[in-house]
């Protein structure tokens, strides 16, 4: 094993451990909990087993198992990034509604 195999692997293990350390404290679901878990476990594979990246990359048309990691990663955080943007705004509007109600409150209150 290569010295940057052993640092992702460790790294891996040191991030699914945090997942869990969540988990116990109830501050993440189980569902997070799971997709975390998979997801470390399919790096810790893939690190491991460098032809799996290889022969996905042959699926999907791709020329190099690098290349495959990086479109997905790039498709990932791209549909992560939409959700979290819309996700915001969300929540934009829950506290403007909130702070529209408390106001209202506040001035029928001092008259």
């Amino acid at each position: 094993m290569r010295i940057i195999q052993l640092l992702f692997v460790l790294f891996a293990i040191f991030a699914l451990s945090r997942i869990v350390v969540r988990f116990r404290l109830h501050t993440i679901e189980l569902k997070e909990l799971i997709w975390g878990s998979c997801f470390w476990a399919a790096v810790v594979l893939c690190v491991i087993l460098p032809g799996i990246t290889q022969w996905f990359a042959g699926i999907l048309g791709v020329g190099r198992g690098a290349d495959a990691v990086f479109y997905i990663g790039l498709v990932g955080l791209s549909y992560a990034m939409f959700r979290l943007y819309f996700r915001c705004r969300h929540m934009e509007r829950q506290i403007t509604a909130l702070v529209r109600e408390l106001a209202l409150k506040e001035a029928q209150r001092t008259l």
